[in-house]
């Protein structure tokens, strides 16, 4: 899994640790599809907690995304962002937009 760039922790941060609560109860739902099949629910009720661990998931990732971006902005109206840098992560937001579609 790839890091995303770091423009310079001073310059510029995205504090992702308030997710981690999220990604827990991320977890806890995932381990609880676990239980469900080896309890052999329904398969309509098991992919209905799938969609909802996805779609969990998509939220902390667009929450994310968005953090990390405003950061990058606070960074280039600052002028903390090195051209080649904002070149970079331009081209890496492209790419994950792309991915995202």
């Amino acid at each position: 899994m790839r890091n995303h760039p770091k423009i310079g922790r001073k310059d510029a941060s995205a504090n992702h640790t308030k997710q981690l609560p999220r990604l827990k109860r991320i977890e806890g739902q995932v381990r609880g599809l676990q239980q469900m099949i080896e309890n052999e629910r329904e398969c309509v009720e098991i992919t209905h907690q799938i969609s909802a661990v996805i779609a969990a998931l998509r939220r902390v990732q667009g929450d994310m995304v968005r953090e990390h971006l405003s950061a990058c902005a606070e960074a280039a109206v600052n002028g903390k962002l090195p051209a080649a840098k904002a070149k970079r992560l331009a081209d890496e937001v492209g790419a994950l937009m792309a991915r995202l579609g």
